[in-house]
């Protein structure tokens, strides 16, 4: 049973339109790779020319523009252009790994259970079509927004490729600096941290940073049979162990301390009263945070992960050269200079080199005390009015940090309720939405769009 639903209650029939086309986009395989020739380019077509087919009505109302390869810029004029708006989601996907392993096919777009289940229905095919069926359903009855309106779907998201970038640079060159964007990232999330059983809509207001790392040492190499004493992979090693010995220290940033002051208001007992000690400016905090399990210490450090390794071809051979891929997440406190000179100050090798594959600074901080996050409010408050608006600092990178040059209020959030299992699908298996929270989400972004 959902956390999020009663016994006897059904979708509606709004929650059902959604999921059926939710299952039609779902279907499609639009599974983005760093080499996009590696992609196939009939399924991210399909899926495009599909958000036409099934939402007629919104499709027949703007202007739409393809940017990157099928990424998609829809344009609904409104009464007035001064507050612009841009609504996001992405249509790619990450790639499945043993669908054996899924209860249903991943891209089948089954409906059982009250969920549509299949990759990308949380992250995003689900949030994008919610989108689109609220405008729909809004277009359909003549409703025009109070102000301009532009939708962008992008179509290599989950690569972090360049088509967010041609969306903000064509806006720029039009003129466009808007209001709010929204894009995914927070959700109305059930057991959001431990002892907490209340609902929380968590409101990104910032993203921390990106940082992809290739260290490597090179060896002579040699027959197995005579190893060196420390030859490239020892000293590989040797690094990624420096890394999680000394790991970056702990930052409580205001934005994290109002996280869990809200927190703390819905908590009951010990948990409330540890999470207002949390709440409180200082170093303490943050440093057992830190030390509370691997979702609280990303809350308050830069993070490193070591997530690939190189070495020998041949079991038998010694590596001439070893290396290790670093994925690191740097705290808004930090900067992608200050998280390379300490990695370099804690691996202390000038033997291993250094390569940066590709960086982006954390995001600035939106504010919480806007209109715009005050739209997002009563909008969640009109979706799930038992959920309590909470802002926070994404560990994840969106398409959303690419707008934060032309835009001062930028959120992520995508009102779908998720507890902690459906959170842990995401990039794995069995990812599913539940029916009637489609429904919800069409609610929230129906008030949004009307309350423009």
């Amino acid at each position: 049973m959902s956390p999020t639903s009663h016994p006897a209650e059904i979708p509606g029939q709004a929650a059902q339109q959604v999921a059926a086309k939710l299952a039609q986009l779902v279907s499609c395989r639009t599974v983005s790779h760093p080499d996009r020739d590696d992609e196939d380019r009939a399924e991210f077509t399909k899926h495009a020319h599909l958000l036409s087919g099934l939402f007629g009505h919104i499709a027949g109302a703007v202007e739409k523009r393809t940017l990157g390869i099928t990424g998609q810029l829809w344009h609904w004029r409104g009464t007035e252009s001064s507050k612009p708006v841009v609504l996001m989601a992405h249509q790619d996907v990450v790639p499945v790994q043993g669908e054996a392993d899924w209860e249903h096919p991943p891209f089948a777009g089954v409906i059982a259970q009250g969920r549509v289940h299949g990759r990308g229905t949380l992250d995003d095919k689900g949030d994008l079509a919610c989108i689109l069926q609220a405008a729909d359903d809004l277009a359909a009855a003549g409703f025009v927004p109070g102000q301009d309106v532009y939708f962008f779907f992008g179509d290599c998201e989950e690569i972090s490729g360049p088509t967010a970038m041609e969306a903000v640079d064509f806006l720029t060159a039009a003129g466009v600096r808007p209001w709010m964007v929204l894009d995914e990232g927070g959700a109305v999330a059930h057991q959001a941290f431990p002892g907490i059983d209340a609902p929380a809509g968590v409101i990104g207001v910032s993203e921390k940073g990106t940082l992809d790392l290739l260290l490597e040492a090179e060896d002579s190499g040699g027959h197995a049979s005579a190893p060196p004493r420390f030859g490239a992979v020892q000293r590989i090693a040797r690094a990624v162990g420096r890394l999680q010995a000394k790991q970056f220290p702990a930052a409580l940033h205001p934005v994290t301390q109002e996280t869990f002051r809200r927190l703390a208001a819905t908590a009951p007992g010990i948990t409330g009263t540890l999470l207002k000690l949390a709440s409180r400016p200082g170093r303490l905090a943050g440093e057992v945070l830190a030390r509370a399990g691997a979702e609280p210490a990303a809350m308050v450090r830069t993070t490193v992960a070591a997530t690939r390794l190189e070495g020998s071809d041949g079991i038998n051979v010694l590596a001439r050269r070893a290396a290790v891929g670093l994925n690191i997440r740097i705290n808004v406190t930090e900067s992608v200079e200050s998280v390379i000179a300490g990695v370099r100050r804690r691996v202390r090798d000038a033997k291993i080199s250094f390569t940066v594959l590709g960086a982006t600074e954390p995001s600035p901080i939106s504010p919480t005390d806007s209109d715009g996050f005050a739209l997002l409010e009563s909008a969640l408050g009109h979706s799930h009015p038992e959920a309590r608006p909470v802002p926070y600092i994404m560990m994840a990178a969106t398409d959303a940090r690419r707008f934060t040059g032309i835009c001062e209020q930028v959120y992520r959030f995508a009102p779908l309720g998720m507890d902690k299992a459906q959170r842990g699908a995401i990039h794995g298996a069995d990812e599913s939405v539940e029916v009637a929270e489609l429904g919800k989400a069409v609610r929230f972004y129906t008030f949004l769009i009307r309350s423009l």
